[in-house]
């Protein structure tokens, strides 16, 4: 019986303190927004898990003038824009695999890993690129900076804290 209570209470723990910041993306722009959106463990940066709405592209896309949250990797198939599958690496030895937003893989990463950089690029309606942006926040994102300014759009990744809580957020304007 302590076995089984033990049990339950590291799952509920774990579900309780998935990923540690929600993050925001709020699109402003007329253009697609196309590319790699990466979380990774906060000290080591694996396990990553790459988010993607079309993984065979290895992209992620948010719609011109849209929106979307995400609480939790796991529940990211109720948000505007669903994820319903991540490219998920365990570790440095180990390939990546597809798999779903509920896979106990992807509920046991959540809390140690955080949101770590957006690559992306804007895209009009015949597909024509403009805008390459590198965003991201240490540790696992290299270089990138938080802030970012192209031809044709501005994107900016804050941070905003309320009751305890801090969120993320990736604005593109």
């Amino acid at each position: 019986m302590k076995k089984i209570f033990l049990m339950f209470s590291l799952f509920l723990s774990t579900i309780a303190f998935s990923q540690v910041t929600p993050l925001t993306i709020n699109n402003y722009t007329n253009y697609t927004i196309t590319g790699r959106l990466r979380a990774a463990d906060l000290t080591n940066c694996v396990p990553e898990l790459y988010v993607g709405n079309t993984l065979s592209s290895g992209n992620f896309t948010i719609s011109a003038s849209s929106s979307t949250e995400y609480v939790k990797y796991y529940t990211a198939n109720t948000a505007a824009i669903p994820v319903f599958d991540y490219l998920v690496r365990m570790s440095n030895t180990t390939p990546a695999s597809v798999l779903p937003y509920n896979h106990p893989n992807v509920v046991a990463i959540s809390p140690t890993t955080d949101w770590s950089f957006y690559a992306f690029d804007l895209r009009d309606a015949a597909n024509n690129s403009y805008d390459q942006v590198e965003l991201g926040v240490t540790p696992c994102a290299g270089t990138y900076p938080t802030n970012a300014v192209g031809s044709v759009s501005e994107a900016e990744w804050f941070y905003i804290t309320s009751g305890g809580t801090v969120y993320s957020y990736i604005q593109i304007y």
